[in-house]
């Protein structure tokens, strides 16, 4: 068995303090370039080619961040944190996450993506994203579909718990 010595302590220490702004610069370059990409005018004009490097970037920046939820600090994944989401709200707002970052126009699931994704049915989905706006997760615009976005820290967003099929 290694043990630890006094440099890997300081190591450690040091990415547990680097992981959480990481995470938010990767999340910040993410909604840039959804942002540049909902643009149906930079996106009428650009090449194929740079459109697939940005849809690959996003994907990039996707796994990135997954990676570091996977070996952030447990504080800083924790859904016990006070006034941070349950499990199941975890869970929602990840898959949201996960939909915003793949989706070009930058649109959110659907009810029936939601229904779909977690065996639910429609009164369920449409009381936990009610919920999720009551505890200030998401904003959500009146009479406009599809209209969610995240306001949480993403800190505290959990991964998902199974795969995001498309």
């Amino acid at each position: 068995m290694k043990m630890a010595t006094p440099e890997s302590h300081d190591v450690n220490r040091h990415l547990d303090e680097l992981v959480p702004e990481l995470r938010m610069l990767l999340d910040e370059a993410a909604k840039q370039l959804r942002v540049v990409m909902q643009d149906e005018i930079v996106m009428e004009g650009t090449p194929l080619e740079v459109q697939y490097a940005m849809e690959i970037s996003t994907e990039a920046i996707g796994k990135a961040l997954r990676q570091l939820v996977s070996i952030s600090p447990k504080e800083t994944q924790s859904p016990a944190l006070p006034g941070g989401p349950t499990h199941q709200q975890g869970q929602f707002l990840a898959f949201i996450r996960e939909y915003l970052m793949r989706n070009y126009a930058g649109l959110a699931p659907t009810h029936a993506e939601f229904q779909r994704f977690f065996n639910l049915t429609p009164p369920s989905v449409n009381s936990m994203l009610i919920r999720l706006e009551q505890r200030g997760f998401i904003r959500r615009i009146p009479r406009k579909a599809r209209a969610i976005e995240l306001i949480i820290d993403p800190a505290w967003i959990p991964p998902l718990d199974h795969p995001f099929m498309f």
